[in-house]
């Protein structure tokens, strides 16, 4: 597998100014406020050269606000640093990099006035702003004496903040990322490549209700998110020979996604998805969950934070529940770093992952149930019966 080496959209926020117009200050606090709310933030550093020295003391600043990865960028080369160990060099995009290395949620740039992230420009009391594109700039910040200028402020209509402010700062660059975020493509799909080796035929054609499992998934995500939004991930498996001619022309109204790695499990399927659609966010339902309804899947999107790596469900006592959750393009990178290492543990991994890990309401948590044997499917059946 060749992995990723360009940054689909991750949330990333760039401040930028000229020396002494205070972003290294802002940045840190910011730091601070993403790490006192449940958020794990990562910085990378742009500057005309690095120094091994400086880059040691500046990551030490940032570790101490809560940063869990520290990159330094120039144009030569790029250094990395993680808490409890040395720099070492990169070799690929940073930001890639980095997100290889340590799972965070979101990234925080220090200049980078030239990149693509959206930023914070800082002003300065006799510079003023650096020449940038404004339809990339969420808000200003006026934090060194003097630096207001009424007259560019009116002119600019770019939100203003100042000393104190920081908090309200954070909150409008981050609703509005979740904003941008929303309106990025979401879609479905019903993940069908499994073995059913304890089932011992394919779940995904099992009938429920009279309808084979996969196909009656994909009608209900198409009822969630309209029809052309929904795909099946993996390889299909062989289809019955009693099939009528109706399931067979519903089975071809969708596109089959493969899995992008084999002996990943369900986990070379979503990376299968994100090569066909590298920006895409993913709801993702195994072919194995019969009680799951649209109640279920409309409340799980209204929990979602995009800002997150993944959105999933956790009971009380147990693991995540991985086969029905909402995967937004950043898990990407860690998918991939836990397949290049090996592919192993990676529900023990996710443990320590930055996820928005969510309590399901009692009265929903029946459709988190799946089945993966013929004990449960003949107990799913004996319920139905008596309903």
């Amino acid at each position: 597998m060749e992995p990723v080496t360009a940054s689909p959209f991750t949330p990333s926020l760039a401040f930028c100014g000229y020396s002494g117009s205070g972003k290294t200050e802002l940045l840190l606090q910011c730091l601070k406020l993403l790490k006192a709310n449940g958020f794990s933030p990562a910085v990378l550093k742009s500057s005309s050269e690095v120094h091994a020295p400086i880059a040691s003391k500046d990551s030490q600043r940032f570790f101490d606000e809560g940063a869990a990865g520290v990159g330094f960028v120039d144009p030569a080369q790029t250094f990395l640093h993680l808490p409890g160990s040395d720099f070492f060099q990169g070799s690929v995009a940073p930001e890639v990099q980095l997100r290889r290395q340590i799972p965070f949620d979101i990234l925080l740039r220090e200049g980078g006035k030239q990149s693509s992230d959206w930023k914070v420009v800082c002003l300065h009391p006799s510079q003023g702003i650096p020449v940038l594109d404004d339809s990339r700039v969420l808000a200003l910040w006026s934090g060194v004496p003097g630096s207001t200028n009424p007259a560019l402020l009116a002119r600019l209509k770019i939100p203003c903040f100042g000393p104190g402010e920081e908090i309200k700062l954070l909150d409008h660059c981050l609703e509005t990322l979740r904003a941008m975020r929303r309106q990025q493509t979401l879609k479905a799909a019903v993940l069908v490549g499994g073995q059913s080796t304890r089932m011992g035929h394919p779940k995904a054609w099992m009938q429920i209700d009279g309808r084979p499992m996969a196909l009656k998934l994909a009608h209900l995500l198409e009822e969630l998110l309209g029809v052309g939004r929904v795909v099946f991930g993996g390889v299909l498996s062989l289809i019955p020979k009693d099939w009528s001619i109706s399931n067979h022309q519903e089975l071809e109204r969708y596109a089959v996604i493969p899995d992008r790695v084999q002996g990943f499990g369900p986990w070379g399927g979503l990376l299968g998805l994100w090569e066909s659609e590298p920006n895409t966010t993913w709801l993702v339902v195994g072919c194995d969950y019969p009680r799951l309804h649209l109640e279920a899947l409309e409340w799980l999107l209204s929990q979602r934070d995009p800002l997150r790596l993944a959105s999933l469900a956790r009971h009380e006592i147990g693991p995540l529940e991985t086969m029905i959750g909402v995967y937004e393009p950043g898990f990407r990178y860690l998918l991939e770093a836990t397949w290049l290492d090996g592919g192993k543990q990676i529900n023990r991994r996710m443990q320590r992952w930055p996820l928005n890990i969510l309590k399901v309401p009692e009265h929903l948590k029946i459709c988190w149930q799946g089945i993966n044997t013929p004990a449960d499917l003949e107990q799913l059946i004996q319920q139905s019966s008596t309903q």
